[in-house]
């Protein structure tokens, strides 16, 4: 869905249906610092010959600030005059003054040309009801922050009803710049002024024009192009922005066909908005900036292109698009997360709380939504409809039946019948009625509200489910979830209310002998009411009431603030506001079903609380951050608030509102910011049962989704690099070798082509040195710097610095295991795939954004003899001195992702590493695990000795690690976009961070220990699990024909000692293994799930 608290602007059809396709050609001057603005237009029938004859009438509104000049040709009437809202039949604005124009031509006809100008500065007002679901519109302005104008404006002539394309030319002042719908086809700025061309051949409702001070962002994708208009510069979020529109425009153009505009641009808006225009987005400057924003509201802005900005709404008989965009978009990132299960909960939930007696309605009533129930229902109810639907079609039929639906209704009206018929028409359902099935669904309000009952019999286990509403039943297959005695897996059935005239109330199946246990739809994928013990209580159940109690703390030093809070809430929502010393305090309080407790004075919140559950967080500490609770004790639901912080108090009553769902919070600082959230847990079912004493769990199943967001690149791009790097000319790139000086004039070329700065002490791009080995031979290494200056000074000698390793062991030199010397040893993940990852990301940081601070690219040699590549780079191997980077980065053997094995070791030397890692995983989907310890020991531990933090990125350790077989056929394609698309975000983040990281090491530290070539001398052959957090040390895996598989250790397992020696993490895991000698026997106490034992083991040569 759009974004929950805001309005979605749509062009959206009127009921009426347009027989005239008009064209509109205009020359417009915008003067924003007096609010002026001044138009010349042409009107003629699209694809007639400007400026056209027309022999007809047309009637059309216009602002009333505007002053019309007399027509060219013909005779303007005004007809009528007043305050009138914009109505196009779905979308709710602000009424404004407008008056309503009749052109009349001469009898011989003669083209409309008509100019005007004046003011229009409309003020925005609280659009909407409910507390949760008001938000701020104007219906349009121009003002000194910038210009908003849309058929609410009635800012330029439109024949009423009638549906448009237009040419726009647009003059602003200097530094200016204007958006609309279409193609820019002339754009120009100057320091005399901005003039753009907007074309737009599409048919459209009406003409938006939004304008500011916008610093501009663009990409491609095919021939869609991709903009970016931000009111700060801010390279890193425009990426951000422009990679989600590519990654989105090609996951919809692969589900439902080409993307129907030629452009999606975002843009910011001076107020808090969640607009979605045809080809761009208008959102707020604090919206476009909620990491959570680019999973959910802006693919659900992109999808809105093809529902309801290209499939108009036939509005007369409901508004389809919303539920269908909500469940294509914002159902779907949480589905490719797998939790779509807990989506539908939630959108179950939101009906129950919102959708109080008196305010439901069937679909076909939908127009828009502007309160918590309209969205309950016409979001929440039209999406499970589709879910259903896809459930009972299956994921290939049901899109099918979406790509002929917008094929053939594209810039056309459809209603809901429309879509349902193309859907039957691409089912294999003969028995389906599927139009009858919508009808009954949209015609009818209500939900369907079950009751269970089982019986056991000897040779039957009969589920009778009923229909218990007041509505009349509806029909719908539920599905059935059951164990038998004799089975472990669970089996599933349904119980069918089928579509007949009279649908039954009650329905009978037999699921067969022997069921122990069953659960009425535990994924909630039928639209139904809740039990109450299906769902805990949440901040929605008190902000959907119908009539509410806020309870003011009358001795609290913040009473003002607090009353500032219940006077919004009560204006936009169903509340009463009492203090708590009110008379009749104690009767109202007891005659309420919904309440909230306002701060930490309520004596009667600590009593309604004080057997209440708490916080669940060890950061959570009342004295310092606010807190908000929600429980249900007597039949009532009651919330309390307390902030330490008086400051905090006006943000929370701002956002509050929008966090429905959860049970508990809690916000630190004075914006304030929400660090913790959840729901407690749900207590049981109704439409469960089990015979058994401990009820059996059920896992989520798998499903596939509907789609995934596409790649933002084509992993071969990285897979070729990588087969270059490791093809036998390149020898192994063992140190000193020619193979190695290949690779690197590679890296070199590279960096160069890209336009990176040269970084070497020298001014090139290759730093070179020599080094003599144990031989007393002298070896040449190289590493490859390339950097993206920084636009901030202060900044500029305090880097974000990141490593790959382009060194590998050669023929065996100087880690090579027992039986592999003379070997070439490709060493595609260790580490042609850091390599392949850092170059990409470099090319696309390097064509899309100017960080503040500088970001240094480095390719490392003698990585694998010590780390002797990083050495040099700290102790003047850099162009710039590196004592005061911001951290360091080394990407290490990232070519063996799996689900959840991103792993970033070392995420302790900062106490900010572990939350920007979890940022980053909202933000992109792609989870990582932080790893406070560093068992790695890459390149980035030489600037631990600095005091820097830094980390390695790493998909883990395998069994081709350091062998012959680490081969570039192994390498996952797929997983390193992923750990590209991660690290890109990342480096953006930190190239625009100011403040330093607070590094938890001091000068001279490290959390590793250097490698050497002969730090270890044994081999036994497990892999252990880096992420676990658990005691000792747990192996992930155990090698094959190793001495560890031999010795009867097994995956899972945890080592707990080595020798009669604690083995307390990873890092001393590492330095008892220096200390071994192979053939000597080596005594393990290990524990096997709850058991306790011990292995004898015999180590061999490395």
């Amino acid at each position: 869905m759009l974004l929950p608290w805001l309005l979605a602007v749509m062009c959206l059809s009127p009921s009426s249906h347009s027989e005239t396709l008009w064209h509109t050609r205009a020359e417009i001057e915008l003067q924003p610092e007096k609010g002026h603005i001044s138009w010349m237009v042409e009107l003629s029938p699209a694809g007639a010959e400007a400026p056209g004859v027309l022999k007809e009438a047309l009637e059309f509104d216009l602002h009333s600030g505007l002053e019309v000049d007399p027509p060219e040709f013909g005779t303007l009437t005004r007809v009528s005059e007043g305050p009138r809202d914009h109505d196009p039949g779905i979308d709710p604005r602000p009424e404004i003054t407008r008056n309503r124009w009749l052109w009349t031509p001469p009898v011989e006809g003669a083209p409309f040309r008509l100019s005007a100008k004046g003011v229009i500065q409309e003020d925005r007002q609280e659009v909407g009801s409910g507390s949760s679901r008001s938000f701020s519109s104007t219906a349009g302005t121009i003002e000194e922050q910038g210009v908003f104008l849309a058929g609410s404006s009635a800012w330029i002539p439109q024949p009423v009803g009638e549906m448009v394309t237009f040419d726009l030319r647009v003059s602003l002042p200097a530094g200016w710049d204007a958006v609309s719908q279409g193609k820019r086809e002339e754009h120009s700025r100057t320091d005399q002024g901005t003039s753009v061309h907007w074309k737009c051949d599409s048919p459209q409702e009406e003409i938006y024009l939004v304008a500011a001070r916008f610093f501009e962002y663009t990409d491609r994708i095919d021939n869609v192009e991709l903009m970016a208009f931000l009111r700060e510069d801010d390279s890193a979020l425009a990426s951000r922005y422009l990679e989600a529109s590519q990654q989105y425009i090609r996951m919809y153009s692969d589900m439902l066909g080409p993307y129907p505009q030629p452009k999606f641009a975002l843009v910011e808006n001076f107020w808090e908005t969640g607009y979605g225009m045809p080809s761009f987005t208008l959102l707020g400057p604090q919206v476009i900036r909620l990491p959570f924003i680019l999973r959910s509201s802006y693919p659900h802005e992109i999808l809105h292109d093809y529902w309801g900005n290209s499939v108009y709404v036939d509005v007369d008989s409901g508004n389809w698009c919303e539920g269908l965009t909500a469940y294509m978009a914002d159902h779907l990132m949480k589905e490719v997360d797998g939790l779509g299960h807990e989506y539908r909960r939630d959108v179950l939930r939101k009906y129950g709380s919102y959708v109080q007696e008196g305010q439901d309605f069937p679909l076909i009533e939908f127009r828009s939504r502007h309160s918590g129930a309209t969205e309950a229902v016409g979001y929440g109810k039209s999406l499970m409809l589709w879910h259903m639907i896809r459930r009972e079609l299956g994921d290939e039929p049901f899109l099918q039946g979406l790509s002929d639906f917008y094929q053939r209704f594209r810039y056309k009206r459809a209603s809901f019948s429309d879509l349902a018929n193309c859907l039957q028409e691409a089912s294999a359902a003969d028995d389906w009625d599927l139009p009858k099935f919508v009808e009954h669904w949209t015609t009818n309000s209500g939900a369907p509200r079950f009751k269970m009952q089982f019986v056991l019999g000897s040779q039957s286990s009969e589920i009778t489910l009923e229909q218990v509403q007041e509505e009349s039943p509806f029909p719908l297959r539920v599905p059935v979830y059951f164990k038998t005695l004799n089975s472990d897996q669970w089996q599933m059935s349904a119980v069918e209310f089928p579509l007949v005239k009279d649908v039954p109330r009650r329905v009978t199946v037999d699921l067969g002998p022997g069921v122990v246990s069953a659960r009425i739809d535990p994924y909630f994928d039928v639209f139904r009411k809740l039990e109450p013990e299906e769902t805990p209580p949440t901040l929605g159940d008190i902000f959907g009431t119908d009539q509410g109690l806020i309870v003011l703390p009358q001795n609290s030093a913040d009473l003002v603030l607090w009353k500032e809070v219940a006077t919004q809430w009560a204006r936009t929502g169903n509340f009463e506001v009492i203090e708590d010393n009110d008379p009749d305090a104690d009767a109202k309080i007891e005659a309420t079903k919904a309440l909230w407790f306002f701060g930490s004075e309520s004596v009667r919140a600590e009593e309604e609380f004080e057997t209440a559950p708490t916080i669940p967080e060890e950061e959570y500490n009342a004295e310092e951050v606010a807190g908000i609770r929600v429980h249900q004790a007597q039949g009532r639901v009651v919330g309390w608030i307390t902030s330490p912080v008086s400051e905090a108090i006006p943000g929370l009553g701002r956002k509050l509102p929008h966090y429905g769902k959860y049970s508990y919070l809690a916000f630190k600082g004075s914006e304030p910011s929400n660090f913790i959230k959840g729901q407690w847990p749900a207590t049981g079912s109704a439409l469960s049962m089990s015979l058994l004493d401990t009820p059996p769990s059920m896992s989520i199943p798998e499903r596939t989704p509907l789609g995934k967001p596409g790649q933002l690149l084509d992993p071969e791009k990285m897979l070729s690099h990588i087969r270059l790097l490791t093809a036998p000319e390149m020898e192994g790139r063992g140190n000193g070798s020619e193979g190695l000086a290949r690779a690197v004039q590679w890296i070199g070329d590279r960096f160069k082509e890209m336009g990176l700065e040269p970084a070497a002490p020298d001014g090139s791009y290759i730093d070179r040195w020599s080094v003599t080995d144990d031989q007393g031979k002298e070896l040449q290494l190289e590493n490859v710097l390339g950097m993206i200056p920084g636009t901030d000074p202060a900044l500029s000698q305090k880097p974000v610095v990141v490593m790959a390793h382009l060194d590998h062991l050669g023929r065996g030199w100087p880690d090579v295991r027992a039986g592999n010397e003379g070997k070439l040893h490709p060493g595609a993940d260790d580490n042609a795939s850091g390599v392949a990852v850092m170059v990409e990301v470099a090319r696309k940081m390097k064509r899309t954004v100017r960080p503040q601070r500088p970001i240094l690219f480095v390719a490392t040699s003698g990585e694998e003899w010590g780390l002797k590549g990083s050495q040099r780079l700290v102790s003047g191997g850099c162009v710039i001195p590196l004592v005061e980077s911001l951290t360091a980065i080394s990407i290490d053997a990232v070519g063996r992702y799996q689900d959840g094995s991103l792993l970033v070791l070392g995420a302790g030397t900062a106490t900010e590493w572990v939350h920007i890692v979890r940022g980053v995983g909202f933000t992109t989907g792609i989870k990582a695990t932080s790893v406070n310890e560093d068992p790695g020991g890459s390149d980035h531990v030489i600037f631990h000795r600095l005091g820097i933090s830094g980390v390695q990125l790493t998909t883990g350790a395998h069994q081709d690690f350091h062998r012959p077989s680490d081969t570039a056929e192994k390498i996952n394609g797929d997983g390193l976009v992923l750990v590209y698309q991660w690290l890109n975000e990342t480096l953006g983040y930190l190239g625009n961070r100011v403040e330093p990281l607070t590094s938890t090491l001091g000068k001279g530290e490290t959390q590793t220990a250097p490698r050497s070539s002969s730090s270890r001398k044994v081999y036994l052959g497990t892999v252990p699990d880096f992420a676990d957090t658990g005691p000792g040390v747990r192996f992930d895996s155990v090698m094959p024909e190793s001495p560890a598989e031999e010795a009867g250790l097994r995956t899972g397992d945890r080592l707990l000692k080595l020798n009669d020696e604690a083995v307390v993490d990873l890092r001393m895991y590492s330095q008892i293994l220096k200390n071994l000698e192979p053939g000597i026997e080596v005594v393990m106490e290990i524990q096997r799930n709850e058991k306790v034992m011990e292995i004898r083991l015999i180590p061999t040569k490395r």
